[in-house]
């Protein structure tokens, strides 16, 4: 059983429990990872390779614990039992990955999976979810890579495995990541990973996902040619430089990788100036300045609401609501909405499917940040009349000059300029647009 189990074989688990292996799933640089029947049940086991721990028994004390105290959201494919050491080796049970999900790894590759841009923010919305989960409760996740993050692109859900990595912030467990998203002082291996380093690798996570191409990796990478160990300690480590600082043009995109170079000057500005922020030379080197998961769900929702559909079929991004040229070859005409959504600090585009979030209509905290409130939606076959869905869990006040009217949840009204929304401190205005 050292070096990988049997079809067929048997195991107890820790909680007495029987675990019989069906089949091979795949392998990883840990381990081997089998579908097996848990106790009569579909589930996974993960069967490490002899060998692999600096410090073995440390590793299993917090599996332990981490099975003791279960799954923080529904977004982990949580530990749930482990077995014991046979042969030097061992395994944890977990779910399976249910149908749909794919590795966001896949995604980097064909981002052309997610139906809609939307569906690509809703997963970093998810990540960055769980990530706030997780620190909230004072864990960090320590090893994120594109094979540990599976996403529904349909639905841009987010599940995340090989959780035996998790511990409480500032415990050693000898982990330390994937080289391309860990940040650069777990590189150089001058700390242990903590909720700062979780911090650079959700954000290489999330660049990764809406522009298809590593922050880091730009030219300075392509004229290397062998990604050898010295290399890597440089360009993600010693002397990172983001590939679109506004300052140093030394790192800039090779063109072999062209996603990067359309996306990025499409980009709502607020969203450019937050990878800028999020992989500033400042934020590389001093973990303290990274933006935060509520600073990354404000920008990512106002974001999801910006991204509009032109009549050829191409989405656009729209700040502030404002006509945009469309940017699909063979197109280029200008793309205009004839309402727009007023919130304080900016507009967004009322189209179908634009969604608002508490974080945009109050000062609140990272838990309740992303609870929905309201749902623009279109009525069927009537693409010039919408509505506006209460999904919160309370009611709202919608007047229009002098008359008004509470919209309980679960309730639609339909959207008429000039009317206002009552959403907790926010006042939204529908306005026709210029």
């Amino acid at each position: 059983m050292g070096v990988g189990l049997q079809e067929g074989t048997r195991i107890r688990s820790r909680f007495n429990k029987e675990i019989r292996v069906l089949k091979r799933l795949g392998d990883g640089s840990q381990g081997i990872v089998y579908q097996v029947l848990y106790d009569g049940k579909p589930m996974a086991l993960k069967w490490y390779r002899p060998n692999v721990f600096v410090d073995r028994q440390r590793f299993i004390d917090n599996l332990r614990n981490n099975i003791m105290h279960g799954k923080p959201t529904d977004e982990f494919l949580w530990p749930v039992d482990m077995t014991d050491v046979v042969d030097g080796s061992f395994g944890y049970v977990m779910e399976l990955r249910p149908q749909g999900f794919v590795e966001a790894g896949d995604l980097f590759i064909n981002p052309g999976l997610f139906p809609s841009y939307r569906r690509a923010i809703d997963a970093c919305m998810g990540v960055v979810k769980a990530f706030r989960v997780l620190h909230n409760k004072g864990y960090c996740y320590q090893d994120v890579s594109g094979g540990n993050f599976f996403v529904n692109p349909q639905t841009g859900k987010v599940l995340i495995c090989d959780n035996d990595n998790v511990a409480p912030a500032g415990t050693d467990t000898g982990i330390r990541g994937t080289p391309r998203f860990m940040a650069p002082e777990i590189v150089v291996e001058n700390t242990v990973p903590s909720m700062q380093s979780d911090r650079h690798s959700m954000s290489v996570l999330i660049f990764f996902l809406l522009l298809v191409q590593h922050p880091l990796e730009g030219v300075r990478l392509t004229k290397c040619g062998v990604l050898d160990g010295p290399t890597q300690k440089r360009i993600y480590g010693s002397d990172p430089v983001f590939i679109m600082d506004p300052d140093d043009y030394t790192n800039r995109p090779d063109p072999i990788y062209p996603n990067v170079l359309k996306v990025w000057p499409c980009l709502p500005q607020h969203m450019r100036d937050m990878f800028t922020r999020a992989f500033s030379k400042t934020a590389l080197k001093n973990p303290s300045r990274r933006p935060s998961e509520l600073e990354w769900i404000r920008e990512l929702t106002r974001f999801r609401s910006e991204v509009v559909g032109c009549a050829c079929g191409n989405e656009v991004f729209m700040q502030d609501a404002k006509p945009v040229t469309c940017d699909n070859p063979g197109c280029g005409r200008e793309v205009r909405v004839p309402l727009r959504a007023e919130l304080s600090s900016y507009s967004l585009p009322f189209v179908d499917d634009m969604r608002l979030y508490r974080c945009q209509t109050c000062v609140c905290n990272a838990d309740v940040a992303l609870d929905p409130l309201a749902w623009v939606t279109g009525a069927v076959g009537r693409a010039d009349v919408l509505g506006i869905e209460n999904i919160s869990s309370e009611p709202w006040t919608v007047s229009q000059g002098a008359s008004s009217l509470v919209v309980q949840p679960g309730r639609t009204v339909q959207a008429i300029p000039d009317m206002q929304i009552d959403l907790n401190d926010e006042c939204v205005r529908v306005r026709r647009n210029a």
